[in-house]
C-alpha cells in the first residue's frame, strides 16, 4: 500500500512539473522592439557611374555631349554620367567594345561598319555596339579659304587636307569619298576639330572636312575672320559614292547656311546616333532614352540640331537596337524596321 502511494505521488509531481513548464512563457532570443522604436533610415540607392564618349573639343559631339550628360544627371537619380573627350565615332565604338565607355556618339555609317565588321574595322565585328537614339542628321562639309585655288573636289588632288580627328566619322567618310572618286591628296592630317579650323585659317591645311548640321559654330567662327569657300560635288559624283557606300545619301547644305554658301551645295549625308553597350542594363537604357526625349527642349536650347532628336527618327539607326531602347519605342507605338529589332524579341 505504501509502495503504491509513493508511486502515485511521484507521477503527480512529474505531471505537475510538466504542466508548469508548458505554461511558462519562453524568453525571446532577442529583445523585442516596441512600436515606438524606429527602423534605421534606408540609404539612397547609389548612382550608377556611366561614361559617355563624345569627340574632340570644338565639335558638336563635344558640345551636345556635355548638355546630354547634364540633362541626364539632373533628371535621373539612378545614374551619374560623365562626358568624355574621345576621338569620335570610330573611337567610341572601339571604346564600347573595350569596356572603356558605356554609350556615346557615332555617325550611322561608322556604327554600321562597326557592327558588321566592314570598312575601318578590317573584318573585326564590334558585337557589343547597339543602337539607342537617332540624334540629328549631318552633312559632309568641305571648305577652304577663298584664297586657295580649290573650287571642286578634283582640286584636292595633291593638296593637304584635314579630315578631323583620327577615329572620327568624318575621317572614314572623307577617305571613302576619295576612294570612290579616285582623289589622291598629297597628305591627310588628323587634328581635333578646333585645331583643324585654326590650321585652315593659318594656311597650313589647303582644305578640310567636317560632318555637321549647318550652321556649325566652328565654321561660323572661321567666317568671322576669313572668306571661306565651300566645295560641293555633282549629283553624278554623289551617285557614284552612294553606289560604293550605300549607307551614305545625297543631301544639300542650303544656300545661306553660311556666308560662303551662295547656292545650295550638293554633298553627302549621314545621321548621328547615340550608340550603347549591349551589356548595359535594359532599365538604365530605357530611362536614358525616355528622359532624353522628355527633356529634348533642354538639348535644343544648346543647339538646334536637337530639334531632330525625336522618337520617330529611330528608323535612321543602322544597327539593331538595345532591348531597353526597343522597349521604349514599342511603348510609343513606333513601327521598328526588322533590321533594327533586337534578337529574341
Amino acid at each position: 500500500m505504501l509502495k503504491r502511494l509513493a508511486v502515485f505521488a511521484l507521477v503527480t509531481m512529474v505531471v505537475a512539473g510538466a504542466l508548469t513548464g508548458c505554461s511558462r512563457p519562453a524568453a525571446p532570443s532577442q529583445p523585442q522592439q516596441g512600436p515606438q522604436q524606429s527602423q534605421q533610415p534606408q540609404q539612397p540607392a547609389q548612382r550608377v557611374r556611366l561614361s559617355m564618349g563624345t569627340a574632340t573639343t570644338g565639335g558638336l559631339y563635344y558640345i551636345m555631349g556635355g548638355a546630354w550628360a547634364k540633362l541626364l544627371n539632373e533628371n535621373l537619380k539612378t545614374v551619374d554620367v560623365t562626358a568624355e573627350v574621345t576621338g569620335g565615332s570610330v573611337a567610341n565604338a572601339q571604346m564600347i567594345q573595350g569596356d572603356k565607355i558605356h554609350f556615346g556618339f557615332s555617325q550611322a555609317t561608322a556604327a554600321y561598319e562597326a557592327y558588321n565588321g566592314m570598312g575601318w574595322t578590317k573584318g573585326k565585328k564590334y558585337d557589343r555596339v547597339r543602337g539607342m537614339i537617332a540624334l540629328y542628321p549631318g552633312a559632309l562639309t568641305m571648305y577652304c579659304l577663298e584664297s586657295k585655288p580649290i573650287k571642286k573636289i578634283q582640286d584636292l588632288n595633291g593638296k593637304i587636307v584635314g579630315l578631323g580627328p583620327a577615329g572620327a566619322g568624318v575621317d572614314a567618310m572623307g577617305r571613302n569619298l576619295f576612294k570612290a572618286l579616285n582623289i589622291k591628296p598629297k597628305q591627310i592630317q588628323n587634328l581635333p576639330h578646333d585645331q583643324t579650323i585654326q590650321a585652315v585659317r593659318d594656311g597650313i591645311l589647303d582644305a578640310a572636312m567636317v560632318v555637321q548640321l549647318a550652321p556649325w559654330p566652328g565654321l561660323m567662327d572661321l567666317e568671322a575672320t576669313n572668306a571661306v569657300r565651300f566645295i560641293g560635288i555633282t549629283k553624278e559624283e554623289a551617285a557614284k559614292v552612294v553606289a560604293d557606300f550605300p549607307y551614305y545619301s545625297e543631301t544639300i547644305i542650303p544656300k545661306g547656311a553660311y556666308k560662303g554658301a551662295k547656292e545650295d551645295i550638293i554633298t553627302l549625308g549621314d545621321w548621328n546616333l547615340g550608340i550603347v553597350d549591349a551589356n548595359l542594363a535594359a532599365d538604365i537604357v530605357y530611362d536614358i532614352v525616355k528622359t532624353t526625349f522628355e527633356k529634348q527642349k533642354d538639348l535644343v536650347a544648346v543647339h538646334k540640331a536637337a530639334e531632330f532628336t525625336k522618337p520617330e527618327n529611330v528608323v535612321y539607326n543602322t544597327i539593331p537596337l538595345h532591348p531597353g531602347a526597343y522597349r521604349y519605342y514599342k511603348e510609343k507605338g513606333i513601327k521598328i524596321p526588322e533590321n533594327l529589332v533586337p534578337s529574341k524579341q
